[in-house]
């Protein structure tokens, strides 16, 4: 069809131009039986995931049948009576290649399980054996769904994060659904958040709030149930943070905050917010005369921003200033631990790192004394305070983490 030209067009051509798609139309619609017009389904390449899902028991492990699974954003796998289940998982392609994804497993009466960088193959079927769960009797369940507020569809693959006694973990299935077992107290008022790279971690706008807070009564998911609505990357939102000088830690008044197009300054205790201000990757300018300008492109996805302002003539940045290995005993595969440096005089989290096959790390953080903690579901946690000064980067902050007693 001709570009158009002219915001007037004849009479004779609109005739024409709405001839021809009635009668496209039409065939159509005589294709499809008359019943309507059947577009081709979108099809999403799978890798078949068997496995069984067994109660972590002194004496045996029993079966536990009717455990929802879920796996890298697959539709829910239910348990059957003996503990068994098969997942069609969604990935890029079948070239042969490894991909790794996150399982989880959970049921009313039990603690959920998540599973973080769990291997499979894209050519043939996996089998990730036993995974265990915990017995949690007199807790609560919450089922629930994460949509797009846009759109209103499911987001698979999503973080839910619910905090009570323990913070519970799970992973949405292809639908957007999931369900969190095991809540202690089983009643009462939670903060629930979500996380995915595609999205704004706030569930509020307006106010920046990054959670929702979720009633729960004593009972399973039928019980309790929450729809939350998340924002795609790019929507405008209330953002906010704080600058401090790098050297001391003590917060920056005054210095004047660009986020895209958006400005502020920053108060007394160096804290910011800006409403409205554009979300995804942005150019951020941190400036104050005191000290040399700050400027990047960041991504802003709602999180909480800390920006360390560095004095003139201060050292540059070195590519770490924590480092290490992490290993665990009985394997040879390092992969998956998570790796935090907590600073002592707060007990904020500055920087983490998740290691690789070979269980190498590395850390940035300004000078200051911080608790650095490596832990892996299934072994017991690592900790070292560690004292950073200013242009030395500390080295050799190694950890070895045994399994986990009492659990498989």
């Amino acid at each position: 069809m001709a570009k158009r030209t002219n915001a007037s067009i004849t009479g004779k051509r609109s005739v024409d131009r709405f001839a021809a798609f009635a009668t496209v139309f039409a065939l159509l619609w005589v294709a499809s039986g008359c019943s309507g017009l059947k577009l081709p389904p979108i099809t999403v390449a799978t890798v078949t995931v068997n496995g069984t899902v067994l109660e972590a028991g002194v004496l045996e492990d029993r079966p536990v049948a009717g455990a929802w699974v879920t796996i890298g954003g697959s539709a829910v796998a239910i348990t059957d009576n003996a503990g068994a289940f098969t997942a069609r998982v969604p990935v890029a392609e079948t070239g042969g290649q490894t991909v790794t994804v996150t399982i989880t497993v959970s049921k009313h009466g039990y603690l959920t399980r998540v599973i973080e960088n769990q291997t499979v193959r894209t050519d043939s079927a996996n089998d990730v054996g036993v995974i265990y769960l915990v017995p949690a009797p007199n807790t609560s369940s919450l089922r629930g769904r994460v949509v797009d507020k846009t759109t209103g569809r499911g987001v698979p693959n999503a973080e839910v994060l619910l905090a009570a006694d323990l913070v519970l973990r799970a992973r949405t299935a292809a639908d957007g659904s999931f369900l969190l077992s095991g809540i202690l107290p089983p009643s009462g008022n939670f903060p629930v958040r979500v996380r995915h790279p595609d999205f704004l971690t706030l569930l509020d706008l307006q106010e920046g709030r990054d959670y929702q807070m979720v009633a729960i009564r004593s009972g399973d998911e039928t019980v309790n149930s929450v729809t939350l609505e998340v924002y795609p990357l790019g929507t405008p939102a209330r953002i906010s943070g704080r600058v401090v000088n790098s050297e001391t830690l003590e917060p920056v008044n005054g210095a004047t905050v660009t986020l895209g197009t958006r400005q502020t300054t920053t108060d007394a205790e160096g804290f910011f917010s800006i409403p409205n201000a554009p979300t995804g990757q942005q150019s951020l300018r941190v400036e104050h005369p005191s000290f040399l300008t700050f400027s990047e492109r960041v991504l802003v996805n709602g999180d909480f921003l800390t920006i360390f302002l560095f004095p003139p003539g201060a050292l540059p940045g070195l590519p770490f200033t924590i480092a290490g290995k992490v290993t665990l005993q009985g394997e040879t595969n390092y992969s998956g631990v998570r790796v935090e440096a907590r600073r002592t005089s707060d007990g904020l989290v500055v920087e983490a790192a998740i290691t690789g096959i070979d269980g190498a790390y590395a850390l940035w953080v300004p000078p200051g004394t911080y608790l650095v903690r490596a832990s892996k579901e299934g072994y017991q946690s690592g900790e070292q305070t560690v004292v950073v000064r200013k242009g030395v980067a500390v080295t050799n902050v190694d950890f070895t983490l045994l399994p986990s007693g009492g659990t498989p």
